[in-house]
């Protein structure tokens, strides 16, 4: 695609010089934020002659267009089947994470009942141990060989480590075991028990679902370019992975909250005053009401596994022509794999990537507490609130398509961040009794969380493109966001001060409220800086490039800017 082919500047082959005998497609991103200065070529195969066909942005990959003699277009898009069949694989994760992220605080602090500085210990146990196993089994991944592929393999080890060990965490028994029946040999955490054997047996639980969780999440995601050819295709695979996501935080929250509101109902509670006797927190005597929802998370989880299984293809990287095509740089010399360390959006990308992960764990982990703590809201609010956060993404996943088409990647990650920033804040100053205005913030900060996510997957497999680094790139993504995660939950944790919230419930409410209300506004605020850093470096390459066009022009006053452009782009 390279080789030294005179054009005139029409961009048309001189007549007597031979020509190729196959079309090459070249994309050029120009300045566009996602692949500035990158080139993606696709090989169409043996055809007529003819100059390479030059593709702005937006134009997709997956419909080109033959250039010589009448050629005609051809278009081909992801199967529905091998849509739904993707978003089936990560379900397991999807609803064992809602329960982590939402309650292993709550749970740790209220029904174990581990002082704060614990429950973070092991929350980031937790979370280093998914970190460092992230990377490890995204260089594995890449490197796998198998009759399966290299990404179902890992992703079956991790299905395996998460159904297992999961119901382990929460609540430590099979269902139906308490202390007092013959069910109780079938706990082996004992979680009516102190002491350190059971301690160490939660860590030595968290950390083999913490390998099986990053095993499956890694080798998911590296799916995505595999299966994928196109911007577009790489849109909807990650809106409907993260649609899917979406869903299994509903199917989770909308089952506690069912839960709950049973619950309190049997036991006659109140509807939550100023302590602890109203019915707000949560005790060791929900600890069967977790156990039993594990292990409904496991079971969905292995069924819709089962249908990935069944529906994606063992070997997707022949689809669309060799996955292992070489991606070019903007000199046209193919990208080395170690070149990814040099290149500035890799690292772009990854700091996009871990804010955002910051910030969309920091609001599932906190919101219970701050619903509880600080807005004293009834019992089942801690779930109620979550769900509303979660239908409103659900309908957000489904138009990330027409934002990215519409707007560009950076201009709806900018949307996402904004509605962050705006969410935080009056998070920040609600004053309990308007507590009812939580029906209409969280669903905007669950909107917020949706754009941003899922366009900096988006931006990112844009990134990789054909490189087979898809797994690499991923882990190490998941390996900063995870490691963030569990230091700022363990720093929060530490810093907290005021005992029992029973008995000291206005310090709980402050605590929480600035938590809640200024971390993951910090997170939005970086991560605009970070695009108007990009920005005003992009400015400054733009005004180079325009700079070296003008004297290109002195050299041929005869020629327009706009006819020296299109010589220079369609020759290059």
């Amino acid at each position: 695609g390279r080789s030294a082919m005179p054009y005139n500047d029409k961009t048309e082959p001189l007549l007597g010089v031979p020509q190729p005998q196959s079309v090459t497609t070249l994309t050029w991103s120009g300045f566009n934020d996602e692949n500035e200065g990158d080139y993606d070529v696709d090989h169409l195969g043996e055809t007529e002659p003819g100059p390479p066909v030059l593709r702005g942005r937006g134009e997709s990959s997956g419909s080109e267009v033959e250039a010589g003699n009448g050629g005609t277009a051809s278009s081909s898009g992801v199967a529905p089947r091998l849509i739904v069949s993707y978003g089936l694989g990560h379900v397991l994760n999807d609803l064992s994470a809602s329960i982590w992220f939402f309650y292993a605080v709550i749970y740790c602090q209220q029904v174990l009942g581990l002082p704060p500085d614990t429950t973070g210990a092991v929350v980031l146990i937790g979370q280093v141990v998914d970190g460092l196993t992230t990377p490890l089994v995204g260089y594995a991944s890449d490197h796998t060989r198998t009759p399966i592929g290299p990404r179902k393999p890992w992703h079956i080890f991790g299905v395996c480590c998460v159904a297992l060990t999961f119901p382990l965490v929460f609540g430590g028994c099979s269902i139906g075991a308490e202390p007092g029946n013959a069910l109780r040999a079938f706990c082996p955490l004992k979680p009516w028990q102190g002491g350190k054997a059971q301690m160490g047996l939660l860590v030595f639980f968290i950390s083999l679902f913490q390998i099986g969780w990053a095993s499956s999440q890694v080798s998911h995601l590296a799916l995505m370019p595999d299966l994928s050819k196109s911007r577009r295709e790489r849109t909807t695979l990650s809106s409907v992975r993260y649609g899917v996501t979406v869903a299994c935080n509903i199917f989770v929250l909308l089952a506690l909250s069912v839960l709950l509101a049973r619950e309190r109902e049997a036991s006659g509670g109140g509807s939550g005053g100023g302590g602890c006797e109203g019915g707000v927190e949560l005790t060791s005597a929900d600890q069967p009401l977790f156990q039993s929802l594990s292990w409904t998370v496991a079971a969905v989880g292995v069924l819709a596994a089962c249908g990935f299984y069944a529906g994606v293809p063992s070997h997707p990287r022949g689809r669309g022509g060799s996955r292992n095509e070489p991606r070019l740089s903007s000199s046209g010399s193919p990208l080395p794999d170690a070149s990814i360390f040099e290149d500035a959006l890799f690292w772009k990308h990854g700091l996009l990537y871990m804010l955002a992960r910051l910030m969309i764990n920091l609001n599932m982990v906190y919101m219970p507490l701050y619903v509880q703590s600080t807005m004293r809201m009834r019992r089942n609010a801690i779930a109620v609130i979550p769900l509303l956060m979660y239908v409103l993404s659900l309908l957000g996943s489904g138009i990330q398509n027409v934002m990215n088409e519409k707007f560009g990647r950076v201009q709806a990650f900018s949307i996402g961040g904004a509605l962050q920033v705006v969410g935080s804040l009056a998070l920040f100053f609600l004053p309990r009794r308007v507590s009812w205005m939580m029906y209409v913030i969280a669903p905007l900060i669950g909107l917020a969380g949706t754009s941003m996510l899922v366009t900096v997957i988006s931006m990112t497999s844009d990134f990789i493109g054909r490189r087979n680094l898809s797994a690499k790139v991923f882990g190490l993504y998941s390996f900063s966001d995870k490691l963030c995660s569990g230091i700022a939950v363990y720093a929060i944790q530490s810093s907290l001060r005021c005992g029992d919230c029973c008995t000291n419930p206005s310090c709980c409410s402050v605590f929480y409220r600035y938590v809640l209300g200024l971390v993951p506004l910090g997170a939005a605020v970086v991560s605009f800086a970070i695009l108007l850093l990009w920005r005003w470096s992009k400015l400054r390459r733009r005004a180079a490039v325009m700079k070296r066009d003008q004297s290109t022009l002195l050299l041929d006053p005869t020629d327009s800017i706009a006819d020296v452009k299109t010589w220079s782009y369609g020759g290059l």
